[in-house]
């Protein structure tokens, strides 16, 4: 959970510290004259400052704008606490040097870090692997972390509560990480969506090289197969007139110095190749890579025990010298071979070059008495049609052994979404555990005189789809949702769903859910029943956070109004972390834009 979040270089108004249950972060008018209203005060602008401590590239951008310039003229940091496990963890930012992350358990000893390192560290304590039916591969930090933090300016654009990723995933992509989040099996659906892009990759290639075939040959493939045979007879006919040709007497001797000059220049040219591969193969010997950062190698293994790394580090020092001692002596003895190797080829190079010039010679002869006027004209129209066969050919090959892998990867996917279908099967429990949990997040957040049987949360097998479509579907339905305030509610309550289930189960996974600006639009009375589900859910099941943002307008209730809008169950103003008001010495940098 979160814990603080704080800057040494006097950046804001004040500290924020966060506590378990409902955290409101509250905008409220001042009523003084200079005011201009509280969008702008800063409220979106402390959940970018958390964004921004976990690397969120869209955080990032904001604050590189120029109207942020006084961030980094001012060499101003922000710095992020919050604990795993009671462990707690510093994150310390500077906007001037945003490349460099400091990280660590006590904020007087931070590591530096750059964001690929950060990145998969805090992977490994945010999002760990709890068991092999439910994780996910590759770069995940950023998008996972999407869920459980919504800024207001990125969230304003979701429109499908499934898609939380911060861009237009594919429907693979989504699912992907909606089932991860669920606690339902990915192991068939990742290897799925790898086949599947194989696939479509490969289909593309196929167009592709198609394309150029039309674009070199002016025919289709299909055409172009059909004439196959013809070209192929014409470069036989030219093959055989130039195997028949014969030289007259007069230029016999002539031919017969030429074959024997043919057969001294392909013996060289053998040596010259079997010596010159000898040496590119002893000049990789010379390449061996024995360097080991060994300080960073410290400084990982002392995050996970102390002084740990640098056992590690003595004795991977020990091996290295070890080892450039036995290199310095090998290469003495590659220098003597290279040098002997080289003066070989140089050699056969020579001697390539003047049996080259004598062939040369000879040719000319040959070409002065017009002996070979007949041969060159036929030697060109062969090299003419066999560079046009071979070209599109080599295409034709390469078409043909790509389609049958198609074939082939057609089959593993049927296998594939066959096997997914059947995960489902086996989580059909888990899966009635999540209806039944989106039915009661909305049965207490809807209007008290609407009913919910048709608002609904499933995950929807299909009994048909083609090969680039997933076998089932989610559904995520609620009544009204064509109204702007409706189609926010579903978002929230998707959302809630996703946390809630989270936290019952106690997966190792971030207890707190971000909510930015997620209830503009939405009725008071809506309001109010969802907060009071999520006070009796903190209550009943134990630690998490929910962080929120509002303006006093979308909270506030007058004793009178109380019974239109429902009352609270709880004294929200107790968790308020931090208010910020339209006049610029209690907004949130102190400043107005």
């Amino acid at each position: 959970m979160l814990t603080r979040l704080y800057s040494d270089s006097n950046l804001l108004v004040q500290d924020v510290s966060f506590h378990s249950g409902i955290n409101i972060v509250l905008g409220k008018y001042s009523g003084a004259k200079e005011a201009k209203g509280i969008n702008g005060i800063g409220k979106s602008s402390l959940i970018r400052l958390i964004n921004y401590c976990f690397m969120s590239a869209s955080a990032e951008k904001i604050f590189s704008q120029p109207k942020y310039n006084f961030l980094r003229d001012a060499d101003h940091n922000v710095i992020l606490e919050f604990s795993i496990a009671s462990k707690p963890y510093f994150i310390k930012r500077y906007f001037l040097q945003d490349d460099q992350i400091y990280f660590g358990s006590t904020p007087a000893n931070l590591e530096l870090y750059d964001k690929a390192e950060i990145k998969t560290i805090l992977t490994s304590i945010l999002f760990p692997i709890e068991n092999d039916e439910v994780f996910f591969e590759g770069n995940r930090f950023g998008t996972l972390l999407n869920f459980f933090v919504k800024d207001d300016l990125v969230n304003q654009k979701r429109v499908d509560a499934l898609n939380f990723l911060g861009f237009q995933g594919n429907t693979k992509a989504i699912a992907l990480y909606n089932f991860f989040l669920l606690n339902l099996p990915t192991k068939s659906l990742i290897r799925y969506s790898e086949v599947s892009t194989e696939y479509d990759n490969k289909s593309e290639a196929v167009k592709e090289m198609e394309r150029t075939v039309q674009a070199t040959t002016g025919k289709s493939i299909e055409q172009f197969k059909s004439e196959k045979l013809q070209i192929e007879q014409k470069i036989a006919l030219l093959e055989k007139s130039l195997t028949d040709y014969k030289f007259i007497d007069r230029y016999k001797s002539t031919e017969s110095d030429l074959i024997g000059l043919a057969k001294q220049i392909n013996e060289q040219l053998e040596i010259y190749h079997q010596q010159n591969h000898e040496l590119k193969r002893l000049k990789e010997l010379y390449t061996y890579d024995i360097s080991i950062d060994t300080n960073q190698i410290k400084k990982l293994l002392n995050e996970a025990l102390h002084t740990f790394g640098d056992l590690v580090k003595k004795s991977l020092d020990e091996v290295i010298d070890f080892k450039k001692e036995i290199l310095q002596n090998r290469n003495k003895f590659l220098v003597k071979r290279e040098s002997a190797l080289q003066a070989n080829i140089e050699d056969s190079l020579k001697e390539i070059s003047n049996l080259e010039t004598k062939r040369s010679d000879l040719y000319k002869q040959l070409k002065e008495r017009g002996a070979l006027e007949s041969i060159e004209n036929t030697y060109k129209e062969l090299i003419q049609e066999k560079s046009s066969l071979e070209r599109s050919m080599q295409y034709i090959g390469q078409i043909e052994a790509i389609q049958n892998i198609l074939v082939d990867l057609d089959v593993t996917i049927s296998e594939l979404k066959r096997d997914i279908l059947n995960d489902l099967s086996k989580y059909e429990k888990k899966l009635d555990l999540l209806r039944a949990l989106f039915k009661e997040v909305l049965e207490n957040a809807i209007f008290i005189d609407e009913n919910s049987d048709n608002a609904f949360f499933d995950v929807k097998r299909l009994t048909k789809s083609n090969r680039s479509q997933l076998p089932f579907k989610f559904e995520v339905e609620i009544p009204k949702a064509e109204a702007l305030g409706q189609a926010r509610l579903k978002l929230i309550a998707y959302d809630l769903m996703v946390f809630i289930n989270s936290v019952r189960e106690k997966r190792k996974l971030p207890d707190f859910l971000i909510h930015d600006g997620v209830y503009h639009s939405i009725s008071h009375k809506t309001t109010v029943n969802t907060l009071n589900y999520i006070s009796r859910q903190f209550y009943s099941t134990g630690n998490f956070q929910y962080i929120v943002t509002f303006n006093e307008d979308e909270i506030e209730t007058t004793d009178r109004r109380e019974n239109a809008f429902g009352e609270f169950e709880f004294n929200w103003k107790e968790d308020i972390v931090l208010t910020l008001s339209d006049v610029k010495e209690k907004m949130l940098f102190k400043q107005a834009f």
